[in-house]
C-alpha cells in the first residue's frame, strides 16, 4: 500500500553526496563539532570568493541582524590573515569582536544542487538593532538548514495523503487538485463560513498577503484567525482605541526615557539584546510582573521597582496609580491640552467604533472616573492587586513628579503578560496611564508593545465581517474560530505554520478531540487503499468523493501545511510541507518597523513550496483570478497598494524600483540589515525610513488621543469565578524564554537549543510545595478542574492537563505557579490546557497567561515503567 514517490531526481542527488561526505568524515575521526567547524588550522573560514549575504535572525521582535556566507565543500576556504578570508580581519580574533564564529553558526547545506559550507553569523557591521553583532540565541540560525544526519532529517518534504490510517507520499497536483475540488464543494454547498483558515500572522509579507487574498477576497469567509488569536481583531485594543500603533516607537525611544513602565514583558530573558543594547544602562524600571524575574531584579538593584502584581489585576493597578497621579496634580496638562480630544472631538471618534462609544472619555471626565471611585485609591487598591500602597505611590511619583519643574520623560512597554490576561481592561487603562503622562508621540515618551514574533502581516483585503455570522448587541463581530471548531460547524480547516488544536489555543484537548471526532468518527473517516488507488496510481475522483462525501455528513478535513510533522500531523487528512526561513527570498518588519530583506540562502529540500505558492495553486484551480504570480517580488511590489497610508507602509520603495527599472526586493536588499523604517519616505532618490509613530498626529479621526474609562468590577472582576483557584489550586501564568522559542518545533531539531529546556519546568512557591509533599525537582502534573467559558459559547470544555518538573522559587508569590508557555515535549502538552475557554468580553480574546490547576507530584517515566 505504501506507495511512495521519490524527491526530486537532482535533490536527492545532491543530498545523498551531502550525507556521503559526512559519513565519511565521521568515520575519519572527525567529532560532529569539528566536522561542522574547525578544520586544521583551528577555523573553517570563508574565503574572499564566499557568496554574502544579508538576512535577519527569524525568531524573535528583535531580529537581530546576520550575515550568511556560503562556498562549496570541497573548495578551498578562506585564511587567518586578512586579505584571504571574506571577513577581511586578521585571526584570531579578540573576544567580543563580532567575528567570533561557534559550531553553532555553521552548517553544510546544498546551494544550487551542491553541497557547501555556510556560515549565518550576526552582521558585526550592524549600526542599528543589534549594534556591532551582539546577539543571544538567535545564532543558531545555521542549524535550522535541512540536513539528513541531523534531527531536521524528519522534514516534511512531500505532499502527504492519508490512506487506510497512514500518510502517503502523493504528487503536488495531486494535492492541490484534491484540496481545489474539496475545497469548491464546501464553499459551494456549506457556504464561506465552512471553510476555517488557522494562519501563522508573523511569517513574511509574501506568504500572508497570499493567505489573506485567499481567505478574504476570493473565499471570503470569516472563519479566519491568526496563529495566536481566536479570531481576527487587535492583540492591544486600548492602544488602538487611543490612537496608538502598537509598534509606534523606535528602539532609541526605551533608550532615551528617563523612566520605562514594563508590563508583563520578559525583557531580559527572552528578548535580550533589546535589554541590553536599548534599556540596560538606561531609564529607570518599573516591572509589573507576577513573577520577580531577571528584568525585576535589575530594577531593584538600579533604583527602579518591581510591583509584584497579583495575577489578572493590571486594571486596578494601573488606575491606582493614575489615581495617585491626578490627586497629586502630577499629569501632564500641556500635552493633554494639546493632544487629547474634547466632548465634540470625542463625539466624532464615537461615531464608527463602539468601544469608544463606551469607554472613550476626555480628560475631566476621565479625572472624574479616576478620582471618583474609591476603589481606585492606592489603599483599597493594595488589597486586591497585592502591590503595596507607598509602592503605588512611588511608581507615581516616578512616572509624573516634576523635578525642579522637568517633567519625567516617561515610556510604556507591554507585553502578552499584561495583554494575554483581560485583555481590553489591561490595555486600555495602561494606554490611558500613558497618556496622563503625555506619553505616545514624542522622544523617549511613548507607548508600545516589546514584541513577540516579527511583523510579517500584510493583508491583501479586509475582513470580510459582513459574512459573520456572529452577533453581539445587534453588531457583527468576527467569528471565534475555536468556539465555530467546537460546536461543529468547521467542514475544511486549513491549518497553516501554527499548532492550533494541539497546543496553540486554549482547551486543547479539546479542540483536539472535536477534530478527531469529525475527522475521524463516520463511516467516511478512513480513506482506504482499495478507494484510494487504482492500478497503482491516485483515483483522484474517488478520494474526492470519499472526503465530500464525509463532509456532507458532518465529518472534517484537516490541511496541515508546515515544514516539520507535529502532533496536529495526527490529525490530518492532507499534508503539505511548505519552505521557510533562507529558502525563498522574503521580507517583513521587526519590533521597530524595519523593513529588511531575508536572502535566498540555500536550497529549499525535497519538494518542498512556499506557502504562497501553495495558495495561488489551489486558488487558480478553484477557479480564482489575480494568484498568477510568478515570484516573491511579485507578490511584494502587489502588495505595496494595500501598505498605502498603514504603519507598514512601503509604497516608495516599490515606486522608486520600478521607475529604476529594478526589482523592489533587489533595491531593499541594499539597505541590508539596517533596512528601512516603515512608514518608508522618499525624497526624489532617497529613501528614507520614519523613526517613531504619531509625531504628527495619532491614528484617529481627529489626529488626537483620548482617555479609556475601565471599570475594573465590570470587566474583570466579573469573570474571576472562571479564574480563581478552587480548593487546592493554585494560579497558573506561564513565560517565555529566549534560549526556546514558541512552540519549539524547530527548537526541538537543535541538539543545543533543546539541551536548554529538556523538560517543562513549574516554578513554585516552596510553601505551596510544603503543602503538597512536594520538593525541589519532583516530576509534577498539573490539571485543572472544569473551566468554564464564557457567555456566548455554546460547548463546556472540560478542564486539561499537562506535566512539568518543579522549581521551588520565591521568585513566585504564594498561590501561583508560573510554567513554560506552550512547551512541547515527549511527556508533556501544553501549559495552556489548564487555560478556561473564556473570552474577553470586549475583544473576544483570550487569556493565555491566566489558568488554574491542582498540582499533584507524579511518578517519574522510568520509576513508573518499572512498577508496570
Amino acid at each position: 500500500m505504501k506507495r511512495s514517490r521519490s524527491l526530486r531526481s537532482l535533490t536527492r542527488r545532491g543530498f545523498h553526496r551531502l550525507a556521503t561526505m559526512v559519513a565519511a568524515a565521521t568515520a575519519a575521526g572527525c567529532s560532529e563539532d569539528e566536522l561542522h567547524f574547525l578544520d586544521e588550522r583551528g577555523y573553517l573560514l570563508p574565503p574572499p570568493s564566499a557568496r554574502e549575504q544579508t538576512t535577519a535572525c527569524a525568531y524573535c521582535i528583535v531580529a537581530c541582524g546576520y550575515k550568511a556566507y556560503t562556498w562549496p565543500v570541497g573548495g578551498e576556504s578562506g585564511g587567518l590573515e586578512a586579505e584571504n578570508n571574506a571577513f577581511g580581519v586578521n585571526f584570531p580574533v579578540a573576544p567580543m569582536s563580532g567575528y567570533g564564529i561557534t559550531p553553532q553558526m555553521y552548517n553544510i547545506a546544498m546551494v544550487d544542487g551542491e553541497p557547501h559550507h555556510v556560515i549565518v553569523m550576526p552582521d558585526p557591521d550592524a549600526t542599528v538593532v543589534n549594534i556591532g553583532g551582539d546577539h543571544n540565541l538567535g545564532a543558531s540560525m545555521a542549524q535550522r538548514f535541512y540536513s539528513p544526519e541531523k534531527a531536521t532529517s524528519d522534514r516534511l518534504l512531500s505532499p502527504k495523503l492519508r490512506v487506510g490510517g497512514e500518510l502517503v507520499d502523493i504528487s503536488w497536483d495531486e494535492a492541490t487538485e484534491i484540496l481545489a475540488r474539496v475545497g469548491t464543494h464546501v464553499q459551494e454547498q456549506h457556504g464561506p463560513a465552512a471553510w476555517a483558515l488557522k494562519t501563522f500572522s508573523y511569517q513574511f509579507f509574501e506568504n500572508t498577503y497570499a493567505i489573506t487574498k485567499f481567505a478574504f477576497d476570493a473565499l471570503k469567509t470569516p472563519c479566519w484567525a491568526p496563529h495566536d488569536q481566536p479570531a481576527s481583531g487587535s492583540s492591544t485594543p486600548g492602544l488602538s482605541d487611543i490612537g496608538v500603533n502598537a509598534f509606534s516607537a523606535a528602539y532609541s525611544d526605551w533608550k532615551e526615557s528617563d523612566v520605562l513602565f514594563v508590563s508583563g514583558v520578559s525583557l531580559y530573558e527572552a528578548r535580550g539584546v533589546l535589554f541590553s543594547q536599548w534599556v540596560a544602562g538606561g531609564p529607570t524600571l518599573i516591572v509589573v510582573n507576577p513573577r520577580r524575574d531577571e528584568t525585576a531584579e535589575y530594577a531593584l538593584e538600579n533604583g527602579g521597582m518591581h510591583l509584584q502584581v497579583t495575577p489578572g489585576t493590571d486594571a486596578l493597578l494601573h488606575n491606582a496609580i493614575a489615581f495617585a497621579i491626578l490627586e497629586n496634580g502630577w499629569q501632564d496638562d500641556y500635552f493633554i491640552e494639546g493632544q487629547t480630544v474634547d466632548d465634540d472631538e470625542l463625539a466624532i471618534e464615537g461615531e464608527q467604533s463602539a468601544r469608544r462609544r463606551r469607554f472613550g472619555r476626555t480628560f475631566e471626565a476621565f479625572r472624574e472616573f479616576i478620582l471618583g471611585n474609591d476603589e481606585h485609591a492606592p489603599e483599597r487598591a493594595a488589597a486586591v492587586t497585592g502591590v503595596p500602597a507607598e509602592d503605588i505611590r512611588r511608581a507615581a511619583e516616578l512616572l509624573a513628579r516634576p523635578v525642579k519643574r522637568a517633567r519625567p520623560k516617561a515610556s510604556f512597554m507591554l507585553e502578552k503578560g499584561n495583554y494575554w490576561s483581560h485583555n481590553y481592561a489591561n490595555s486600555a487603562s495602561l494606554a490611558s496611564l500613558g497618556v496622563l503622562v503625555g506619553a505616545g508621540n514624542r522622544p523617549g515618551q511613548v507607548i508600545s508593545r516589546g514584541g513577540g514574533h516579527q511583523r510579517g502581516m500584510l493583508k491583501a483585503a479586509g475582513y470580510p465581517l459582513d459574512n459573520s455570522p456572529v452577533e453581539v448587541d445587534g453588531e457583527k463581530r468576527p467569528v471565534n474560530l475555536d468556539y465555530w471548531l467546537l460546536e461543529g460547524n468547521v467542514r475544511l480547516a486549513w491549518v497553516i505554520g501554527c499548532t492550533w488544536v494541539t497546543g496553540g489555543s486554549a482547551h486543547t484537548e479539546a479542540l483536539t478531540a472535536q477534530v478527531k471526532a469529525q475527522a475521524r468518527g463516520s463511516e467516511f473517516s478512513q480513506l482506504d487503499e482499495d478507494t484510494a488507488f487504482s492500478g497503482g496510481s491516485l483515483n483522484l475522483p474517488a478520494v474526492v468523493e470519499r472526503l465530500t462525501a464525509k463532509i456532507d455528513q458532518g465529518g472534517l478535513v484537516f490541511v496541515q501545511q508546515d515544514i516539520y510533522p507535529q502532533e496536529q500531523t495526527e490529525l490530518a487528512d492532507l499534508v503539505l510541507p511548505a519552505c521557510t526561513w533562507g529558502e525563498a527570498p522574503f521580507v517583513r518588519m521587526q519590533g521597530e518597523r524595519r523593513l529588511r530583506h531575508y536572502a535566498h540562502i540555500v536550497d529549499a529540500p525535497g519538494e518542498v513550496r512556499p506557502d504562497w505558492k501553495i495558495i495561488a495553486e489551489v486558488a487558480r484551480r478553484m477557479g480564482f483570478e489575480g494568484f498568477d504570480w510568478s515570484d516573491e517580488n511579485e507578490i511584494f511590489e502587489e502588495g505595496a497598494a494595500r501598505s498605502e497610508g498603514k504603519a507598514n507602509d512601503y509604497s516608495h520603495l516599490v515606486a522608486l524600483a520600478n521607475e529604476t527599472n529594478q526589482r523592489a526586493h533587489d533595491l531593499l536588499a541594499q539597505f541590508g540589515t539596517t533596512g528601512l523604517q516603515c512608514p518608508i519616505q522618499r525624497d526624489g532618490d532617497q529613501l528614507s525610513g520614519t523613526t517613531r509613530l504619531h509625531e504628527e498626529g495619532f491614528a484617529t479621526q481627529t489626529g488626537k488621543s483620548m482617555f479609556l474609562a475601565v471599570d475594573y468590577n465590570e470587566l474583570v472582576v466579573s469573570r474571576e469565578d472562571i479564574f480563581s483557584p478552587v480548593g487546592q489550586e493554585l494560579q497558573i501564568i506561564n513565560r517565555r524564554v529566549g534560549g526556546n522559542w514558541s512552540s519549539l518545533v524547530e527548537d526541538l531539531r537543535n541538539d543545543y537549543r533543546a539541551s536548554l529546556l529538556p523538560e517543562n519546568v513549574l516554578e513554585i512557591n516552596p510553601s505551596d510545595a510544603s503543602a503538597r509533599g512536594i520538593e525541589d525537582r519532583d516530576p509534577v502534573r498539573v490539571s485543572a478542574g472544569s473551566l468554564q467559558h464564557c457567555a456566548g459559547a455554546q460547548v463546556d470544555v472540560p478542564g486539561g492537563s499537562f506535566e512539568a518538573i518543579a522549581v521551588l522559587s520565591d521568585t513566585v508569590a504564594p498561590g501561583v505557579a508560573c510554567a513554560y508557555f506552550n512547551f512541547r515535549g515527549e511527556s508533556s502538552t501544553s501549559s495552556n490546557a489548564v487555560i478556561p475557554n473564556s473570552a474577553d468580553p470586549v475583544s473576544g480574546l483570550f487569556s493565555f497567561k491566566l489558568g488554574r490547576g491542582t498540582v499533584t507530584k507524579r511518578l517519574p517515566k522510568k520509576v513508573f515503567d518499572e512498577r508496570a
